[in-house]
């Protein structure tokens, strides 16, 4: 499992994931190791971000991140216009490309996929989810700033609600506590404890939509680095910010493997 974030905000969009991969072998041992979670899509204001298994059909992430990109490439030579290059349509030859593999590779483990960046002259960032081995493509964007949290979010998601909402409900459904009251208590937790949504700058600067991602990143990394048994993020982080005026790496560990071939000229 991964950790991976996105934050949609009216400034830019900004995408970051953990890196631990956890490798398991045939008599039961683990090996863990860094690895590129995040991937630019050629040379497009487009990166896509993954938690979940890691292969399919003996491709990694970014192999299928690179296959889809052959294919769109192969689609400007075919087409002189070139092809919609709009975030939809990357995610959507994403999911048809990757799908098709996972169907002949007989795969059904799940991995999610966030698409986030610009369509061509878009005011506002943009940011599709491809759920694998289906190949379901839908919306996370909503057309409004939105905060999207994919993989191991317990300790992110404890501090944006004020609680650890999912406890809090199943302990008030264990006390007996009728359904419309659970929720006011919730709701009121959220009200005054939560510097979640209602508390938000969702026009802050890019930079600092930036190191917001990159705080929860850090935080969910610590939570598990110190909570019992074997936490599944870790560091180091890569993180990518998205505006009108291009994409730009604010955490790159592996910039040799986080970009798959330029875009070929029309």
């Amino acid at each position: 499992m991964s950790v991976m974030i996105c934050f949609v905000a009216r400034t830019g969009v900004v995408l970051g994931t953990d890196s631990r991969v956890t490798t398991r072998f045939t008599e039961g041992e683990t090996r863990e190791d860094a690895y590129p979670k995040l991937v630019q899509f050629g040379s497009l204001p487009v990166a896509l971000g993954m938690v979940g298994v890691g292969a399919y059909g003996g491709l990694d992430f970014r192999a299928l991140v690179a296959e889809t990109h052959r294919s769109f490439c192969r689609g400007q030579a075919e087409d002189e216009t070139g092809p919609a290059e709009r975030v939809e349509a990357v995610a959507r030859l994403f999911a048809d490309t990757v799908a098709g593999i996972a169907r002949d590779a007989g795969a059904t483990a799940e991995m999610n996929v966030l698409v986030a960046g610009y369509s061509p002259g878009a005011a506002f960032g943009e940011l599709w989810e491809v759920r694998l081995p289906t190949g379901e493509v839908t919306s996370a964007t909503r057309a409004a700033p939105t905060f999207v949290w994919r993989g191991q979010t317990d300790a992110v998601k404890t501090l944006w609600w004020g609680a650890h909402l999912g406890a809090l409900q199943a302990s008030l459904d264990e006390a007996g506590v009728a359904p419309d009251v659970a929720k006011a208590v919730t709701d009121g937790i959220k009200r005054r404890t939560a510097w979640g949504p209602e508390r938000t700058n969702w026009g802050m600067p890019l930079s600092s939509a930036v190191d917001l991602v990159r705080f929860q990143l850090e935080l969910q990394i610590a939570y598990e680095r110190f909570m019992p048994g074997r936490g599944t993020c870790g560091p180091p982080t890569q993180i990518v910010a998205i505006n009108d005026a291009g994409l730009r790496w604010m955490d790159n560990p592996f910039e040799a493997f986080s970009q798959v071939a330029r875009t070929p000229a029309r």
